[in-house]
């Protein structure tokens, strides 16, 4: 068993919303997905596919056997939207030398849509439930000008999987060039491809927002299987293959495009926010555990010195000699 690294990308095929924080009535969106969307949006279709629909021990299933990293937006050639601490103006988005200030990334990619309950009897706005989502358009908005000629936006990240290998649900095994999910119990199997061809994450999804397509299928990147150090396509840091975690090496001024956690441990510039997310509660069922993993680096931030950090199942990081990922599960 060892741990094979890919890239995948995905065209935006309606807004997105990724839920960040609230400024008056407006709902702000993450300018990326976390690698914890992506997974819980393939623990959301691998279920139904298999007897009993176990959706908490599918998404455990899935979690020894994958990494996902963040989805960035991108547009094309060379340029991923990582975002970069900047001394001066805060985060910046794209290439070292091809920076877009946040305002200038906001105003190409982000646009937003206001609504409020209504009173049925008079058809009238209720008291203090307007609200405004802002949201990740599949479109930049700056395309919108010549109508013959509008440009996608697509999401691209970086997907490890660990093959051959068996968890209490499937087999991950390679079939016919491609990777296939085989069921312990019927042996049925998915076809991963097929699997990830069509995901909806973020919120507002009863409303058609989220929508992702796989563009091709994930590709895997040549020599992942030796011993050297890979540098990552469109990523700073390098990517040494480990039997046994996924660890990537950054430099020192390299930005994070991961949280990490115990950042008492790491230092950087850029900047802190609290990470809480919606587990499954075995009561109450999907989104109802409400789980705080602390204080983190945001994405973007500069490392101080060069670190190695362990990639977690749900995307998050934890620098080598801070707490480990089997303490915390």
């Amino acid at each position: 068993m060892s741990w094979s690294l890919y890239t995948w990308t995905f065209r935006l095929r309606s807004p997105l919303h990724v839920g960040f924080h609230k400024t008056m009535h407006l709902f702000r969106t993450r300018p990326y997905a976390p690698g914890k969307l992506v997974w819980g949006a393939l623990t959301a279709k691998l279920a139904p596919l298999f007897p009993l629909s176990d959706y908490l021990k599918t998404g455990q299933a899935l979690e020894e056997v994958f990494r996902f990293s963040n989805l960035y937006l991108y547009t094309g050639g060379d340029t991923l939207y990582l975002p970069r601490y900047t001394e001066r103006e805060g985060l910046k988005f794209g290439l070292a030398d091809k920076l877009l200030t946040r305002r200038d990334f906001e105003k190409y990619f982000f646009s937003s849509m206001a609504s409020t309950a209504v009173k049925p009897e008079t058809f009238t706005a209720e008291e203090g439930l307007l609200h405004q989502v802002e949201f990740i358009n599949p479109y930049l908005i700056s395309s919108r000008t010549d109508a013959d000629n509008f440009t996608p936006v697509y999401l691209r990240g970086l997907l490890w999987i660990k093959k051959p290998a068996e968890t209490a649900v499937f087999q991950v095994i390679e079939k016919d060039g491609g990777i296939v999910l085989s069921q312990n119990d019927t042996n049925s199997e998915v076809n991963f491809a097929e699997l990830v061809k069509r995901l909806q994450i973020g919120g507002e999804r009863k409303y058609g927002f989220g929508l992702l397509e796989l563009q091709g299928i994930p590709e895997q990147i040549l020599g992942s299987d030796g011993n050297e150090a890979i540098t990552l396509p469109g990523f700073p840091g390098r990517w040494r293959p480990d039997k046994e975690v996924v660890r990537i090496g950054l430099g020192q001024d390299e930005p994070l495009w991961g949280h990490v956690l115990s950042p008492e441990k790491v230092p950087c510039r850029g900047f802190l926010e609290p990470l809480v997310g919606r587990n499954w509660d075995m009561v109450k069922g999907a989104g109802q555990n409400i789980k705080s993993e602390g204080l983190a680096w945001a994405p973007g931030s500069l490392l101080q010195e060069a670190r190695t950090f362990e990639v977690t199942p749900h995307g998050t990081w934890f620098a080598d000699g801070g707490t480990s990922l089997k303490e915390t599960t």
